[in-house]
């Protein structure tokens, strides 16, 4: 097993992976506080995972929906007809 990243650095290098594909790693290994091996371990064993920017925002979306939900359920809601007399007031 490798288990520093300068023999990372030359696995990458060799495979043909770019300086800035394996900086990009490094840097989000460093971000989570692993080393780049134990990024690639969590991600293959599934305990990572990676998501592209439209699949996060709409998670986020479905997030933000799901709390509107959850207040208009709390709170209760009112009709159209209320909502239009409390403008007109």
């Amino acid at each position: 097993m490798v288990t520093d990243n300068s023999q990372i650095s030359a696995k990458v290098s060799s495979k043909g992976y770019t300086n800035k594909a394996l900086e990009g790693v490094q840097s989000i290994a460093y971000k989570l506080g692993l080393s780049v091996s134990q990024l690639w371990e969590k991600i293959g064993c599934g305990q990572l995972v990676v998501l592209d920017l439209e699949e996060y925002e709409d998670l986020l979306d479905t997030i933000a929906g799901l709390v509107g939900l959850l207040s208009a359920h709390e709170e209760g809601t009112i009709s159209w007809e209320q909502f239009k007399a409390e403008l007109d007031s």
